[in-house]
């Protein structure tokens, strides 16, 4: 599945440290889009979504049992984080893989889910 709007979603989760709430309700919006009740739905999860401590349990209620890799180095404010999130760790046959990268890790982890569920929503 390709959405402009969700590329964009996703190359703005990747590139900017500064998100604000607004941003994540929409990344909230687009997670019940793809992920039909993955994301939390209480009155403060857009605060709480753009955590590692968040995003971890977004994609363990989105993907259960998934592998999920966190690499990077901690730079202050220009960090760099790399997630990777797939089926199986062990072979190298999974259907597909989610990748996201962004200075802040709770967003790498959400970029990784939105990609993951944009390859796998069939239209």
């Amino acid at each position: 599945m390709k959405d402009p709007e969700l590329e964009l979603l996703i190359e703005r989760l990747e590139s900017q440290s500064d998100l604000t709430l607004a941003d994540f309700g929409g990344v909230l919006h687009a997670l019940a889009y793809l992920l039909p009740g993955a994301a939390p739905d209480d009155e403060h999860a857009a605060q709480h979504i753009g955590t590692a401590d968040g995003a971890m349990h977004v994609a363990d209620a989105a993907f259960p049992d998934s592998d999920v890799h966190i690499r990077g180095r901690a730079y202050g404010k220009h960090g760099r984080w790399h997630c990777t999130l797939r089926e199986n760790d062990n072979l190298d046959n999974d259907s597909a893989i989610g990748l996201g990268q962004s200075p802040v890790l709770g967003q790498a982890i959400l970029a990784a889910i939105l990609r993951l569920a944009m390859i796998l929503k069939k239209d």
